[in-house]
């Protein structure tokens, strides 16, 4: 009785301890919130390259991994089992990251330079195309004096609000600018910077992949016992499927659509003048379908606005193709690539995309969703354990029965 009575108050005196702990933790971080925050940024600057270098090596792994089987057939005649796999591994890294670079650099040297052109372009036919579609929208209210006077009143304040934005803020936004292109410059050259050693990181992780998962494995299993560390592996697992199939699915499926909606202008020459915005929108309706639920959406609005500003009367014409795009890449071409691959339901899809695009911006809307598919997981597998403990196995049956839960491919 006295050593029980000695374990519970030594583990009442631990408890609280460990509440002062946090507590005086939680104030700390409060009180130096700042200073935290900065020296976060400064250790993520610092590891950037080796983080841009794991994101690299992460997509591009299955590029490499396939590449490396076919080699291991083409030299299935060297005997040599060791020698035939360092060769078929050397070469899956070499021509996986061949295919990497020049994928970057018709990026770079082919599309940006199409895409700033257009920018440009549009820049310099804007009043002209403000005119003609104000011009063009008179026309066609013409026959209503009603509805075009407050029309007129509606483009007089638009057109007021957009000259003063050109000569008041857009004037002191060039300011800024050029007060801050030396710094500009500067992070241009250390993000080419990052992105050249993120590279070369991405090079040396492929190639010792194998080796840092058998590290990492010999870690796990150093740890935890062989049950935990078993059921940890297998979570990793999960998560790996969800990440890969999610991004790399979304990355193929987004390419896709941005070649398929090029072509598809190309035929019917939405830009009558001249091609020189088809581009421009392929690859502004290709960025935002990666945002799954409403992207697309934003993706069409811009282009649409777009295509309003060069030629009012095919911007119906776009919209009108874009729809159908939408429906073939929703049921076609989507379900072929991606599956279902996080499990999530339409409202939790939509919630990841609000919330971690809030915290972390354009990057949180992106990978919001495979994150929460994994947490999703985690909650669902916590809360059947509980049930389970508590014997109301009823209730999971119940459920599964009314909502039949979609296996992840």
């Amino acid at each position: 009785m006295k050593n029980e009575s000695n374990k519970k108050y030594i583990y009442n005196v631990i408890s609280v301890l460990i509440v002062i702990f946090l507590s005086i933790s939680f104030f700390f971080v409060l009180l130096r919130f700042d200073a935290i925050t900065n020296a976060f940024y400064k250790v993520m600057g610092v590891l950037s390259p080796f983080i841009i270098g794991a994101a690299i090596a992460y997509i591009m792994a299955p590029v490499c991994n396939m590449i490396e089987k076919a080699f291991l057939k083409i030299l299935k005649k060297i005997k040599n089992e060791s020698r035939k796999e360092s060769i078929a591994q050397g070469m899956g890294v070499f021509f996986g990251m061949v295919i990497f670079c020049v994928i970057i650099y018709v990026i770079v040297m082919v599309i940006v330079p199409q895409i700033i052109n257009s920018i440009v372009k549009l820049v310099q036919i804007m009043p002209d195309s403000v005119a003609q579609m104000i011009q063009w929208l008179q026309d066609k209210l013409a026959a209503n004096q009603k509805l075009l006077g407050q029309s007129r009143q509606l483009i007089d304040k638009v057109y007021g609000f957009i000259q003063n934005w050109m000569s008041n803020d857009l004037l002191s936004l060039l300011q800024d600018v050029a007060g801050g292109l030396s710094t500009s410059l500067m992070n241009v050259f250390t993000f080419v910077m990052d992105i050249i050693m993120g590279l070369i990181v991405a090079i040396y992780m492929l190639i010792s992949r194998k080796k840092l998962l058998r590290q990492f494995k010999l870690v796990l299993y150093s740890i935890f016992k062989k049950e935990t560390a078993d059921s940890i592996k297998e979570e990793l697992k999960f998560v790996d499927k969800v990440f890969s199939g999610f991004i790399n699915g979304k990355i193929v499926d987004s390419a896709i659509v941005a070649v398929l909606c090029y072509i598809g202008m190309m035929v019917f020459r939405v830009f009558s003048s001249s091609s020189m915005s088809e581009m421009l929108i392929a690859v502004i309706i290709g960025v935002f379908n990666i945002i799954p639920f409403f992207g697309w959406y934003v993706g069409l609005i811009l282009a649409a606005l777009f295509t309003l500003m060069v030629n009012p009367a095919q911007c119906i014409y776009l919209i009108i193709f874009d729809i159908i795009l939408m429906q073939i890449d929703a049921n076609v071409i989507s379900p072929k690539i991606l599956g279902n691959t996080t499990g999530l339901s339409s409202f939790w899809v939509l919630f990841a995309i609000l919330f971690f695009g809030g915290v972390f911006g354009f990057f949180g809307m992106l990978i919001g969703v495979p994150i929460f598919a994994v947490i999703y997981h985690f909650i669902k597998k916590l809360v059947t354990t509980g049930l389970k403990k508590r014997g109301r196995q009823d209730m999971l049956a119940e459920y599964d029965k009314e909502y039949p839960a979609k296996e992840v491919q």
